[in-house]
């Protein structure tokens, strides 16, 4: 796809519209425009709770049911999915169409999972507009990675793997830089820089002292990432690990509200 095709699908979003009718009906400055929409995607990122662009309702099977049974026997439960993100058109643009698909059965396999479900990948190919062939070879491609995919059919007969975020941090905390991370995970820069300033939240909470229960409520992670987080903190605390050294001498981290301990966050 050419870059002007690309740069005209990054245009079609909601947070585009606003910065349309921010200087178009309201006259607001440059500067004022760009200082709003930084305060808007910031918010939007923390509130998970609030639907954003591209979510799909769907139906995915309760990860409470045991395997043997038909599909018409088992719990379903409505869950929310990103099928599109913006961090998908740099994707498109730097790697191409399969690295996207690869960063959507990441995303929405590990959405499905913090809603209590699993996809199969019957469902990873009707939702991609794939064959399950194409579906099942991606799959491959992404655990021999070291990266975790929860389709139902795995996560019922093998033991757990790490999810993409925790193999990203753990990637930064190894010395790779953001365009090596980029290439072997096929995230773009800001996800990159997301997990990380998340990954830092939570030791900085940690080392408050604070429950794994109340890390979840302050930074909005669910708990197995937490947990995953932490595991990864114990790990590199035991070794000279510079970066890790730098993220917990990094001033911003005093900027995490821990909140009314009594309420929520």
């Amino acid at each position: 796809m050419y870059d002007t095709e690309t740069e005209k699908l990054s245009l079609k979003n909601g947070l585009e519209q606003l910065r349309w009718d921010l200087e178009n009906r309201f006259g607001f400055s440059e500067i004022l425009i760009e200082a709003l929409m930084r305060r808007f995607r910031q918010f939007l990122e923390k509130s998970s709770n609030i639907d954003g662009e591209g979510k799909i309702l769907y139906w995915g099977t309760a990860s409470s049911e045991p395997s043997g049974k038909t599909q018409k026997e088992m719990e379903k439960i409505r869950i929310h999915l990103t099928l599109s993100h913006p961090d998908d058109i740099k994707i498109l643009k730097e790697s191409g169409i399969r690295a996207v698909r690869r960063k959507r059965i990441m995303r929405i396999t590990n959405e499905a999972k913090e809603q209590n479900t699993f996809l199969t990948q019957e469902d990873l190919a009707l939702l991609l507009c794939n064959s399950p062939r194409t579906i099942r070879y991606d799959i491959k491609q992404i655990r021999d990675e070291g990266i975790e995919v929860p389709t139902r059919g795995q996560m019922k007969d093998i033991g757990r793997g790490v999810s993409h975020k925790a193999k990203i941090v753990q990637e930064y905390l190894k010395g790779y830089t953001y365009p090596e991370i980029r290439t072997r995970t096929h995230h773009s820069d800001e996800s990159i820089e997301r997990y990380i300033r998340d990954f830092s939240r939570v030791i900085y909470l940690h080392e408050k002292e604070e429950p794994v229960i109340r890390i979840r409520q302050v930074t909005r992670l669910s708990e197995s990432l937490v947990r995953e987080y932490l595991q990864i903190y114990k790990k590199f605390s035991d070794t000279d690990c510079p970066r890790l050294k730098d993220i917990l001498e990094k001033t911003p981290l005093k900027k995490v509200r821990i909140g009314n301990k009594g309420g929520g966050p």
